[in-house]
């Protein structure tokens, strides 16, 4: 069973200990500064011998570095592995003229730790009808919740903190195939997404839910302003960050992981509800990343009415429109739903009754009255409904077809833009 590939995931709460917990994020760290060394590595090696790296070549460089570096040597030589495979595979969906990815990039400081084991190093054992552990190299036996069985064999595994707790997830070979026919054949749904109303149904659902109250958000504000303050005198004095604005810090992630734990929540259980229901759902085609690019501009050209545009943008972003689209597509894999999208354009301006299209039909966020026939309902639901009857969406360009036309990043292997010799000399841990 060694040879066949994960086809599903499944996510548990870990409970390691407190020395478990903090060898972890340890490593959390290293695996982050072995994959910014190494596209630093990569793209040196390019730019300056027009030579494209390996992961083979990477993975001998690493043994080298864990002969001379304690810390690096600590990492669990699999893992080290995993994280170089894991750049591989960036740059070849950057390659792929059929992937939409962009070049790889530096990973934060402040991104999520994650450590990626693969199955052979792992081993994975129930204890009881709640609890299993799982076996990690170098650190021994961490107990998980067991909340739902692995249904399949394990092939690999990641171990992540979000902020406020540490997950394991396992990929697994469960044998998943997509269902030839739908239960119920025939029904069709659309989707209408917004930033009032999460999502509203044709068949006039309206789904919504707050995932952060009003009290939390005067706090995270407070929290992030105070953020701002401690590092702009952090900045003047020229000294290290202090206890204090660690914890500040670690309030605002754990704040921040609850709202996207409340956010996936919701996503997850609309898409599950919505494939078992239908054989068909229409979503807009909508480019979320693109309408929530900042307006802000340049200093030559300074944007306008840019804090109603971020205002916008957070608001698209909370209610997660692409997180819903990708479990959508996630789910439709095991229970046979087709995914349509239609184009976006004037569907809130459109009546569903007679097709009479103006802008002055939308009278208000909610209120939609068509200026011709006088049909009045919900603004989302009948948006939805237009969504319904619209039809498919041309196929978009994308991979190299869409970098080509923006002439925003080359097809050919990463280039440097600046030279970096200080990797000769050895990259500082930072």
């Amino acid at each position: 069973m060694w040879n066949v590939r994960a086809d599903t995931g499944r996510r548990y709460r870990l409970y390691p200990t407190d020395e478990q917990a903090q060898r972890l994020a340890s490593w959390g760290h290293t695996c982050r500064w072995l994959y910014n060394t190494a596209l630093e590595q990569r793209q040196f090696a390019w730019q300056q011998r027009r030579i494209i790296l390996g992961v083979t070549t990477q993975c001998a460089s690493l043994t080298e570095a864990r002969k001379e570096l304690d810390w690096v040597a600590d990492l669990p030589a699999q893992s080290g592995q995993q994280v170089l495979r894991q750049l591989d595979q960036a740059y070849r969906n950057w390659w792929d003229p059929q992937h939409p990815a962009g070049p790889p990039t530096r990973k934060r400081k402040s991104a999520r730790l994650s450590v990626p084991f693969p199955g052979q190093a792992i081993a994975v054992r129930r204890v009881n009808r709640r609890w299993g552990v799982v076996s990690l190299p170098k650190i021994g036996e961490v107990k998980f919740r067991w909340s739902r069985p692995l249904g399949g064999v394990v092939r690999n595994a990641v171990v992540s903190f979000d902020g406020v707790a540490w997950h394991v997830g396992f990929g697994v070979h469960a044998g998943v195939t997509t269902a030839e026919a739908h239960a119920r054949p025939g029904t069709v749904v659309g989707v209408d997404r917004g930033v009032k109303v999460a999502l509203a149904m044709s068949d006039g659902r309206m789904w919504n839910r707050a995932f952060t109250p009003p009290g939390r958000e005067r706090r995270l504000a407070g929290l992030k302003s105070k953020a701002g303050r401690q590092e702009t005198a952090r900045r003047k004095r020229g000294a290290q960050t202090s206890n204090r604005a660690r914890k500040v810090r670690a309030e605002i992630a754990r704040t921040e992981a609850k709202v996207r734990n409340r956010r996936r929540d919701f996503v997850m259980w609309a898409a599950n509800r919505l494939c078992t229901q239908h054989a068909t759902i229409k979503i807009e085609r909508l480019r979320v990343k693109a309408m929530t690019a900042t307006a802000k501009g340049t200093i030559a050209e300074p944007g306008v009415n840019v804090a109603a545009k971020a205002g916008l943008n957070r608001a698209i972003l909370d209610k997660g429109w692409g997180m819903f689209q990708v479990a959508l597509a996630n789910r439709a894999r095991t229970t046979g739903t087709r995914i349509v999208k239609v184009p976006a354009a004037f569907t809130s301006q459109r009546c569903s009754r007679c097709g009479h299209t103006d802008r002055n039909n939308r009278e208000s966020q909610a209120l939609f009255r068509c200026g011709s026939c006088g049909h009045q309902a919900n603004a989302d639901v009948n948006a939805a409904i237009n969504v319904r009857d619209a039809a498919e969406a041309a196929s978009p360009l994308t991979g190299r077809a869409v970098r080509d036309r923006s002439r925003k990043a080359s097809c050919r292997p990463p280039t440097q833009r600046r030279q970096r010799t200080a990797l000769e000399a050895g990259i500082s841990r930072r």
